[in-house]
């Protein structure tokens, strides 16, 4: 694939991409695939870690990922300037729809073009190119259709540029031989919650009926385990996971779409009443992973070694090792360049996972927890009951409601009419005369009661046929079955 050369309507960028990335140097693709958005983005998660992207983002419908730095640009080495990935997945009638966009991470948005050209450009090729190869090993029948990439660099590099470019190609590989650590790129940061980074404190599902709000940390918790459901079913039925992913991808797409003038408040999403027990089940797994223990399952992609890791154990080191290491250089009198290359050197920690049989570096990760009552480790995605002793999770959750009714204002009373006092002034009125009463004619005879009518035998019930799969989904409180 390579980048396109006429006016193909396939390869012609989003205008809302290009007026956000505006005067960056921006490339991208969009493909269809008829695999299913679950599918596509587990072999795309395994790309961005081959090209030694950090995650900065994971969601069902959004990865988005950065490489480089401001500091490792200096070399104009392709492997080291500043870059973002963003690849969107959405639902299509024959499969999935893949949008991939790249863009710099500089600060500035002027003077792209002086010497960074030719190297975001060989950076965007590899890139797309990774992808590409993924999605065409998935779908053979599809990539022999794909459109070519565009892109959005301007006229090209200053021919001044160039060489200053290339020497410093050649200048950037001798340093970063003798100072990898210095040039290294940003330390990982954790991964964002879209509900918490819209800047709400509560998220509310309503229906027409019933309102359910959680703090933003519980929503964040629930798109999780729905992006792990849709990851790793097991043995769910594959309708429960369609509604599953159905809801998540919705509830993104309003995420996303908040920040647009005159949009819906972010912190209110509407449901039907066919998706109550899909949020309840959400809600229900996302609040018994933040009661029990998490762990993290990292399973080598070599010799498939498995290693059990502790989130807030690496953080408490990780934490550590900065402040002493801050310490060590901030003890001494240094030049403040000594000094930038020690808060520099902070970033270079390695790899983030090594595997201590085989040595390899890759590693798919999934979350874990442990049984309550006896310490078996459970890692399916839906936690209903332990497979060894029986214990029942759902349990914990005992007494829990989630949807409340809607709050209606009481109707105000009509007040009464107003009666008007007499005046003073005016004279009391006479009683009037008392009229008599006249003969009425003579009573009617009263006529016989009807015959007692046998009363109605009611008809036999008709058994309804009960669907297996809908008797799975946790039912709101005040559910009457039909």
């Amino acid at each position: 694939m390579s980048w396109t050369a006429g006016p193909d309507p396939g390869a012609r960028p989003d205008p809302a991409v290009l007026a956000a990335e505006a005067g960056r140097l921006v490339a991208g693709a969009e493909r269809r695939i008829a695999i299913p958005p679950s599918v596509a983005r587990q072999h795309l998660l395994r790309v961005v870690r081959d090209l030694s992207f950090e995650l900065r983002t994971e969601q069902l419908s959004l990865l988005e990922a950065v490489r480089g730095s401001t500091l490792g640009g200096v070399t104009l080495s392709a492997a080291r300037v500043p870059v973002v990935l963003r690849i969107g997945l959405e639902a299509d009638d024959t499969g999935s729809r893949v949008t991939v966009v790249l863009a710099d991470r500089w600060s500035g948005r002027m003077g792209r073009n002086w010497g960074l050209t030719s190297v975001y450009v060989q950076l965007f090729e590899s890139v797309l190119g990774a992808v590409d190869g993924v999605l065409g090993r998935l779908d053979p029948a599809g990539a022999a259709a794909f459109p070519g990439w565009w892109r959005q660099t301007g006229p090209g590099d200053v021919a001044i540029m160039q060489n200053a470019a290339s020497l410093a190609n050649r200048a950037g590989a001798v340093l970063s031989r003798q100072a990898s650590r210095l040039l290294d790129g940003d330390s990982p940061t954790q991964r964002r919650a879209a509900v918490s980074r819209a800047g709400t404190e509560t998220f509310a599902f309503e229906t027409p009926q019933a309102v359910a709000e959680v703090p933003a940390e519980l929503a964040d918790g629930m798109l999780m385990v729905g992006a792990l459901i849709a990851s790793r079913p097991g043995d769910m039925p594959p309708n429960l996971v369609a509604q599953v992913q159905s809801l998540v991808f919705r509830v993104e797409e309003h995420l996303a779409s908040a920040a647009a003038p005159g949009a819906v408040p972010v912190a209110r999403f509407a449901v039907e009443p066919a998706d109550v027990p899909v949020v309840t089940f959400l809600h229900q797994q996302a609040r018994l992973r933040s009661m029990l223990p998490v762990r993290n399952l990292r399973t080598c992609t070599t010799c498939r070694l498995e290693k059990v890791t502790n989130p807030d154990l690496e953080r408490m080191q990780e934490r550590t090792r900065r402040t002493r290491e801050l310490a060590t250089g901030l003890s001494a009198v240094v030049t403040p360049y000594v000094l930038a290359g020690r808060l520099a050197q902070l970033n270079g920690k390695g790899p983030s996972f090594a595997c201590p049989r085989c040595q390899g570096m890759d590693a798919d990760e999934t979350v874990v927890t442990y049984c309550q009552r006896c310490g078996d480790r459970r890692a399916e995605t839906a936690l209903r009951t332990c497979a060894k002793c029986r214990f029942d999770f759902r349990g914990l959750l005992a007494g829990e409601q989630l949807w409340q009714p809607r709050r209606t204002a009481p109707p105000s009373p009509n007040p009464p009419p107003a009666v008007l006092p007499p005046s003073p002034t005016d004279p009391p009125l006479p009683a009037a005369a008392p009229v008599p009463a006249l003969a009425g004619p003579p009573p009617l005879p009263t006529p016989p009661l009807p015959l007692p009518v046998p009363p109605a035998v009611p008809a036999p019930a008709v058994t309804r046929p009960v669907d297996p799969e809908a008797e799975q989904w946790p039912r709101p409180p005040g559910y009457q079955p039909a």
